[in-house]
């Protein structure tokens, strides 16, 4: 019965379907009078003796002329009433028709942009997927789910739930385009009462997790509210939690507790050891022309991810290249000191060789300015020393990442394009013994 109500009065559209119904007898008509198909004898007969009475002869080629002509006039009546139909669609579901035909196009263009599967956490996951967004919508995030520290800690333990709180901010870097409800999403209550510290989105995504009792239901909904372009997969849904064996011999659990320890952290593991993961994000690997872990927190972002073995056996198995985009400015507490070549080791000494191919590294240096106000909380730029990593067997590519930002971190306009000129370079036919230093080179 829902057909039927574009029948309605007031909708202007039964016209254009009459219209276009006429075009399609003409069409029909025509047709069978150029093949002389018996099918409207009696209209056709008639046709023969007007034929005979103009020219004294029963014209075949006549008869056939006609036809065209019919065809044409019902294919030019079908047109404009096709086209009528469609803009008084549009007028109706989309009033403002000048940006339609620009946002069709643009989804056009997302739907062949290249398939990349980015893996991580925080905030540096969020600035690339905010720049990838722009560039294709063959977009998967997979999220560590390993955060035990404010909003996200309080949920996980009062509603046995993984920590929304990553999951929120990709979600809302990969929104089809900022809005009110994308900035609710980020708001956090403030007060001293039981909402206190809460970001409204992680409410929300845990009220969703309760609703379904399901945490990638939860996130299908939530995407679908936020309409945003990819998915974001959860590498988990196993409750982990992060133990480390720091350099001073003390095994401590918890994230926020490991990223607050005076020590060095040797190693890093999960409670439970073994970590179940998302089908969806394995097959998300697996289809992905590109794979790319991080930027973000070294231990506590990154690894938690790779620590799920069967994500990290998709990764081993997988076709697409493994980029490794290390993160712009050292984490006080997490890598202090760490070059690039310290956090490419870290990632190996946890996952094994053969994992990572390429590892994007930043040679753009900040304004004085700003390395000031991050010296002034122990962090500073991360070294590149092209000589160690060459040692662990993975090619170098630097670039200026971080462009004309008024902070020392990625630019999301800048990492996506270089993702995407890495990625073109990839699928070229370029000799893969020369590869990696082809692209090492090229800016």
């Amino acid at each position: 019965m829902i057909q039927f109500r574009w029948f309605y009065p007031g909708l202007h559209v039964k016209r254009w379907m009459f219209m276009f119904s006429i075009g399609l007898l003409l069409l029909i008509l025509g047709g069978t009078m150029m093949v002389n198909y018996q099918i409207f004898g009696f209209l056709e007969e008639w046709l023969f003796r007007m034929a005979y009475a103009l020219t004294g002869s029963y014209n075949y080629t006549l008869l056939a002329v006609s036809g065209m002509v019919l065809v044409c006039l019902g294919v030019v009546i079908m047109l404009i009433a096709v086209r009528k139909l469609v803009k008084r669609f549009l007028e109706l579901v989309a009033p403002d028709q000048s940006q339609v035909s620009q946002q069709v196009l643009n989804r056009m263009m997302l739907a062949r942009g290249p398939v990349l599967t980015a893996v991580g956490g925080g905030h540096g996951l969020s600035a690339l997927l905010r720049g990838m967004k722009n560039k294709t919508s063959n977009l998967s995030a997979i999220v560590t789910v390993a955060d035990d520290g404010g909003s996200s800690g309080r949920l996980r333990e009062e509603m046995n739930i993984i920590a929304p709180g990553d999951l929120r901010n990709c979600l809302v870097a990969m929104a089809d385009k900022e809005s009110v409800l994308e900035k609710l999403f980020q708001y956090r209550f403030g007060g001293k009462g039981e909402l206190a510290g809460h970001s409204l989105g992680n409410l929300f995504l845990a009220a969703l997790m309760e609703q379904f009792g399901d945490a990638e239901r939860a996130l299908e909904a939530a995407s679908k509210v936020l309409n945003v372009r990819g998915q974001v997969i959860p590498s988990t849904v196993d409750t982990v939690r992060l133990s480390a064996l720091m350099a001073d011999g003390k095994t401590i659990e918890g994230e926020t507790e490991i990223a607050a320890y005076p020590s060095r952290i040797v190693h890093l593991s999960t409670i439970p050891a073994a970590p179940r993961a998302v089908p969806d994000a394995v097959e998300a690997i697996r289809r992905a022309d590109i794979i790319t872990l991080g930027p973000g927190s070294l231990y506590t972002s990154i690894l938690p991810n790779l620590l799920v073995p069967d994500v990290l056996q998709a990764i081993r198995e997988s076709s697409a290249s493994c980029l490794y985009i290390c993160n712009v400015m050292t984490q006080p507490g997490e890598t202090d000191g760490y070059t690039v070549s310290d956090h490419v080791k870290a990632l190996i000494d946890h996952v094994g060789p053969g994992v990572i191919n390429f590892v994007l590294a930043n040679d753009g240096m900040p304004a004085p300015d700003i390395l000031r106000r991050y010296a002034a909380v122990g962090s500073y730029p991360v070294v590149i020393d092209p000589e160690n990593i060459q040692k662990q067997g993975v090619a170098l590519i630097r670039a200026d990442l971080i462009g004309e930002t008024a902070a020392a971190a990625h630019n999301p306009v800048v990492l996506a394009d270089e993702i995407i000129r890495i990625r073109n370079i990839l699928r070229s036919n370029i000799d893969p013994n020369v590869l990696y230093e082809y692209l090492g080179r090229q800016k």
